[in-house]
This record gives C-alpha cells, structure tokens and sequence, in this order.
C-alpha cells in the first residue's frame, strides 16, 4: 500500500496557497525538478533547432528534426499509459529522467558523425517523455491530497509558463556567446537534477492490483474511444477539427527557424527573444480568459481562436523585420491559448467520466500524426516553393480546413446554444456560399455546382499563392471581409 501523502504543513495545518503547497517536501521536490528541467527543455529546443539549421541550412533538415521530437507519442502514446497504470510510476520517472539526459548529452557528438544518428536520438527522447508525462500526471494524487491537486496543478501550469517565457530568452543569449553544445549539456543536466528531486520523494510506487493484460485490452479501449467519437457528433466535430491547426501549429514549428534566420535573418539572440514572445501570448490569453472568458461563448472563442492564429501565421510568413515577427509570434500564442484552454474545458464538460481517458489518448494520437506528418509534407513544399508560400499555403488549409469542418458539422458552432436543437442550421454567411439560391432547380445538383465552384476557387488561389503569395494574401482577406460584410448587411436587411 501507498504511503499516506505527506500534504500538510509541519504543524498540521493545512496548505494555502504556493507557500503552504511548497511546505509538502514531495511536492516541493517535484515541482523544483520540474522547474530545472523545463528550464532545460527550453534550451534544448533553441539548440537542436539553430544548430541543425546553422549547418545545412536545410528547411527539410529541420523539418525531419521536429518531426523526430514528437514520433515518440505516436509509436507508445497509447501504450505508455497503460505501463504506468501498471507499473512503479515513481521508477519509471526516475528512469525516464535518467534516459533523457544521457540521449541529449550525446548531441554534440552525434551531430559531428551524422545528422541521421540525431534525428533517431531525438525520437528515443521522444519516447521516453511519452512515458514520463502520464507518469507525472498519474503521480500528483500521491503528492498531494485531492483538495489541494487544483492549485498544485495550476502552480506547475504557472511554472512551465514561466519557463517558456524566460527560458528561450537565455537560451538565446547563451547560444550566441558559447555555442550550442554547452545548452544541450545544461540541458542533459537538468534531466539528471529532476531525477534526484525524484529520488528523494517519500512516495509509493503507485502500483494497483495486478491486472492481465494484452495488446487486445489496450486496442480494445482504442476502439471504444474511437466508436464514441464516432458515434457523438460534437465529439466527431472536434476531433475532426485537430488536424487543420495542428497542421499549422507543428509545420510552424519546423519552418519558423529557417524563416527568421534564413529569410529575414536575425541574430540567435533575437531568435530567443522571437520565441518568448509566444509564451507571452500564452500568459496573456491565459489571464483574459481567467477573467472574462465566462462572458463569452466556448464556441466563439474556440473558432476565434483557430481564424486569428491563420491570420497571424499568414501574415508571419511576409513579415520583413524581427518586429512584425514578434508581434505574430504573440498573436499566435495568444490564439493557440484560445483554442486550446475552450477545446479542453469543452471536453470536460462533454465526455462522459468513464470515457475521459481513452478519448483523451485517441486525440493524443490523432495530435502526434499531425505533429509527425507535417512539418516533413510543409518542409518538402518549402524546399520547392520556398519558405514564404509554404507558410501562406499552410495558412490557406487550415483555414479551408476549419471552415470544411464547420460546414459539415454546425454542432461545433452551435453546442453551447442548444446545439442539438438546432443541427444543420448555417451562418447567412455560409449559407451564401453553400446554400441553392433558385428555388426552381433541383437542391441536389445545385449544391454540388455550389461545391465544384468552391473547389475551382480554391484551387485557383492556391495557385496563385504559390507563385505570388502577397497577392494570394490580399485576396483572401478581401474575400472574407466582403462576405463577412455581405452577411452582416443581409441580416439587417439592408440586401435581398
């Protein structure tokens, strides 16, 4: 059995706030490790992705480098669960830790051997955080007593926004007075402190009843979760939704580095600060949603969230200076932050308790596929179109892709307004585009006129934002402020 969780202070009382939660020797354990290591993580990020592109001034070498961070979550997301369910948790933390550390301090040596042999390295780190994430999670209930796991929880969430705010900031700085190598070393070192924090917890294993299990139990628990997704059309509507903004989101991810520093080229110290700026964005959105996001409606926000982070992206990709590509960079996080923080609060109200887990790592794994895929299909574009119209051409889809999903399923608009009541109903605005107008025609041949038209305009813009993608740029937004502006005079009546 366990150990009783040591969550009070030494006389008794019970924890207040950071101060008292920091008193819990476990918790103040784990959440300083945690601290280090995030600190790492940041380092790491900005080493790999400067380094790699210092040498071969590759989009597509970065792309295979991004991509080789996330493989991890695909190949054992689903599994790695199911270990630490089963498993010591603490052992497996401690392990993880360890493992990490000593793949990253081999970087340095096996990116003067051969890039290929860094590309595998990342993706074993890969693997490892996908054991160490839900471990950690699983662990906090034997760090802390239920009551107090909202404000332990909400501290972590504050430390890692701290850590992704000032992180890159030094990182940057560093990387451009002493090279790459030593952050990747910091970094290796981060990883070993958290496993001694780790060591030192007075925790139990975490270990339950022994159960049988089989790969058939695991893909069975798959499948439930993806029949409920299936069957539920808000949860399908979302879970469709994923793939246009992580689309984005991971072939940003991989085309920013040989943007700022290859397109408009600035300095590794500027590139840190480039990337604090989107935790700033994080932790601003944060906030106003922390305050007023109650006055608003999840589905707008959600939506919002999505649109304004294309927009931004969009207009990254013609940015000229470091200004107009710190002030996308923030525009980003702050919508990223809308999207995510709706999307996962919408979750939770609507999946069913029993369900949580499995729908949770069905999505994992859709987000992993995304984040794996991408920046190889938008870095080979790149490598062809250039970088510019690769990043306006991702744009393009994920907006495209966002209004497909809201055409098809106007339960992601409408299930915090009775959505239920009201399935199939469409905005003026895209009921102008997607409606029979002439009553005396059949509706079926006109609505696949409607859609061909549709796709004959698509297709003509992606042409033309290949080959000139400022004009492409122009005339999107043009075309959505008419129709937005149509619609607006229509439902006042001032047009038929």
């Amino acid at each position: 059995m366990a150990r009783e969780v040591e969550a009070e202070g030494p006389h008794g009382e019970h924890p207040t706030g950071f101060a008292g939660l920091m008193r819990n020797r476990n918790y103040a354990l784990l959440w300083s490790g945690q601290l280090v290591s995030e600190m790492g993580n940041r380092f790491h990020w900005i080493a790999v992705s400067l380094w790699i592109f210092s040498l071969t001034r590759s989009v597509a070498a970065v792309s295979l480098a991004i991509s080789s961070m996330f493989v991890g979550g695909l190949l054992v997301g689903l599994w790695a669960g199911v270990f630490v369910d089963r498993l010591n948790r603490k052992a497996i933390l401690i392990l993880s830790d360890l493992i990490r550390g000593i793949l990253v301090a081999l970087i340095p040596i096996l990116i003067d051997m051969n890039l290929w042999f860094v590309y595998l390295d990342l993706a074993l780190v890969s693997v490892a955080t996908a054991f160490f994430r839900p471990a950690i999670f699983a662990v906090m209930p034997q760090v802390v007593q239920r009551r107090d796991l909202l404000p332990a929880n909400s501290f972590f969430t504050a430390m890692d926004t701290g850590t992704e705010v000032l992180g890159p900031v030094v990182a940057g700085f560093l990387a451009q007075s002493y090279g790459y190598a030593p952050l990747l070393y910091i970094d290796a070192l981060t990883y070993i402190f958290s496993a001694l924090c780790i060591f030192f917890m007075s925790v139990g294993s975490g270990l339950r009843e022994r159960v049988n299990f089989h790969v058939r139990t695991v893909w069975n628990g798959v499948v439930d979760g993806l029949r409920y997704i299936r069957r539920d059309e808000l949860q399908r509507a979302l879970f469709v939704l994923i793939f246009p903004a992580t689309l984005v989101g991971a072939g940003l991810n991989a085309l920013q580095t040989p943007l700022a520093k290859g397109e408009i080229g600035i300095t590794d110290a500027e590139f840190g600060t480039f990337q604090s700026i989107w935790g700033m964005g994080f932790v601003v959105a944060s906030l106003l949603l922390g305050w007023y996001g109650g006055q608003f409606r999840k589905s707008r926000i959600i939506l919002g969230g999505y649109y304004l982070g294309f927009v931004a992206t969009a207009l990254m990709g013609v940015s000229g200076g470091l200004n107009t590509l710190l002030l996308t960079a923030f525009v980003i996080g702050f919508s990223n932050t809308l999207y995510y923080v709706g999307l996962g609060t919408v979750l939770m109200e609507y999946t069913p308790a029993d369900l949580v887990g499995r729908v949770v790592s069905t999505r994992q794994v859709a987000l992993a596929s995304a984040r794996v895929i991408s920046p190889l299909v938008f870095g080979a574009i790149a490598g062809v179109t250039g970088i510019r119209p690769s990043i306006i051409l991702m744009a393009a889809l994920g907006a495209i892709g966002t209004t497909g999903a809201i055409l098809m399923y106007p339960s992601v608009r409408q299930f915090d307004r009775e959505w239920r009541a009201v399935r199939g109903r469409t905005s003026s605005f895209l009921k102008s585009i997607t409606e029979p107008l002439d009553a005396d025609f059949e509706e079926g041949p006109q609505r696949l006129m409607n859609g061909v038209a549709i796709l004959v305009v698509v297709i003509a813009w992606l042409g033309v934002a290949i080959r000139h993608y400022e004009t492409a740029l122009i005339l999107l937004l043009t075309a959505l402020s008419l129709g937005l502006l149509g619609s607006w005079l229509r439902r006042r009546g001032l047009l038929p």
